[in-house]
């Protein structure tokens, strides 16, 4: 028994199709320790900011700043890594 290629096409949408209606449980975020940025330079407080911003909404880097600055690029990532859905400790 040969398959037509319009069977074929026809059995791969249907698959596509229900692999799509399957319900997928969303997985609470994991919660992250608070970034205390008390005492921190000026410079790793942009940074954690831009990460925080970049984690939750918009992609958001000063590229300068992160490839001179290892304040900057410490704030940054440790902002990226702990304020995913989450707030960190601005006091």
């Amino acid at each position: 028994m040969l398959i037509s290629k319009r069977q074929v096409a026809l059995l791969l949408v249907t698959s596509l199709f229900f692999t799509a209606c399957v319900n997928q449980a969303k997985s609470k975020p994991k919660r992250h320790r608070l970034i205390n940025i008390s005492g921190k330079s000026e410079s790793f407080n942009n940074g954690a900011s831009d990460g925080c911003r970049t984690a939750i909404s918009y992609y958001t880097k000063d590229h300068r700043a992160f490839n001179r600055d290892i304040e900057y690029n410490k704030g940054w990532w440790a902002g990226r890594r702990n304020c995913e859905g989450y707030k960190y400790n601005k006091s």
